[in-house]
Formats: structure tokens, sequence, C-alpha cells
């Protein structure tokens, strides 16, 4: 895990406001937590404050630490968010390793590093072929269609598209399962590597088709 440790040693510059809609997480009754005191001292480059909340309250980073980690690898963290709360993971457990010598909150943290990078190089995919496939997809609407969405997520690749109600000549314009089986096949040409999602069609709200990957 030494790419790992060193992935760690250097800050992301990244303000404090990265950690918002996470930072609840780590706080009880308004006051804030160790695990945000530390991000505080971390940003302000103050050492000294990070060594001595390591020194004064060792027993309450673990719980913080998994905290953070789990906020990283959920569906709600954006990729920047992730990579500093990884980065600020690390650096606390390692702290915490050298003050108390147990390793073993390091090897977790890398342990579910390596996981989360497995599973976002899995998740990932090419701007180039996502461009090619939405290009197909619309052309399959002859017009009528467009793309609201389109992105890999934890139940895998979701797409919405939105058909014009004047789509057919009615205010409820049909999706025939021809053209879903069509649309399955752009996925399966240009994106592989993707085994699960649904591509779903909607008019006005109301649901039209939907269509599973898999």
């Amino acid at each position: 895990m030494n790419s790992y440790r060193h992935f760690i040693k250097y800050s992301l510059a990244l303000a404090l406001i990265c950690l918002v809609g996470a930072g609840s997480a780590f706080a009880e009754g308004g006051a804030p937590s160790v695990g945000n005191l530390f991000i505080q001292a971390y940003n302000k480059k103050d050492e000294a404050g990070m060594k001595e909340l390591i020194r004064a309250r060792a027993e309450e980073f673990p719980g913080e630490v998994q905290q953070m980690v789990g906020y990283a690898m959920s569906p709600e963290a954006a990729p920047e968010q992730a990579d500093f709360l990884f980065n600020i993971s690390g650096i606390i457990s390692m702290m915490y390793g050298e003050h108390t010598g147990d390793k073993r909150l390091l090897a977790a943290v890398e342990a579910n590093y390596t996981k989360f990078l497995e599973n976002r190089d899995k998740n990932s995919i090419s701007a180039d072929a996502v461009a090619a496939a939405k290009k197909d997809l619309l052309a399959l609407g002859k017009g009528n269609w467009r793309i609201t969405h389109f992105g890999m997520e934890e139940e895998g690749l979701m797409i919405d598209i939105d058909v014009r109600e004047s789509s057919g000549g009615s205010m409820t314009p049909r999706v025939e399962f021809a053209v879903t089986k069509e649309s399955k096949e752009v996925i399966s040409k240009h994106l592989p590597s993707v085994k699960k999602g649904k591509i779903t069609w909607s008019s006005l709200g109301v649901g039209l088709r939907t269509v599973f990957i898999e």
C-alpha cells in the first residue's frame, strides 16, 4: 500500500466547504467533532494542533475515521469529497498508529481505499463512449427524446429519457418494445463493460416504459 501512503502525504488543498453534506455525520449536538477539529487544524497546517488532538482524544478517532471512510465510499460523496476524506483518514490513522502503536486503523483505511479505487475503476465510463451512446439513443428517438440523466450509480447505469408529448401525435406517446431493445443494443455496443442498470422513458412526469440492462 505504498501508493496510498504516498497519496496521503500530500494536501489536496481543498477548503473545509468540501465536506458540506458530510459534516453533519461527524458532529453531535452542534459541537464540532474531533474529526472536524482535526480537519480545521489540517487546513491551517497546524501540525502541533493535529498531534495534540491525537494525543488527548485518541480513543475518539477510530469511530470518527470509520464514519469518514463510510461516507467517502457512499454514493452521496462527490469524487473530490471522497478523495479528501480518504486523505484525512489516512493522515489520522498514521498519526494514531504512531501515537498508540496500533496500526490496525491504518490497515483498515488502506484496505477500504483499495476497494474504493477498484469500484471507481469498475464504474468509470469513457466520455467519448458516453457521447456516442447518447448520440445513437437520440437518433432512435427521431428528435422526440431528451436525455435528462446518464450516469453510473450504485445500481448500475441509470438513463432517464424525457419524451416530447407531441411524439407520435398523442399526449401519451408510445415507446415501442422494439425501440427499447435497440436502446439496450446501443449501450452494449458503446459501453460493453456495463452489466446492469436501466433505461427509463417518461413524458410529462408519467412513466412510459423501463428496460433493464442485465
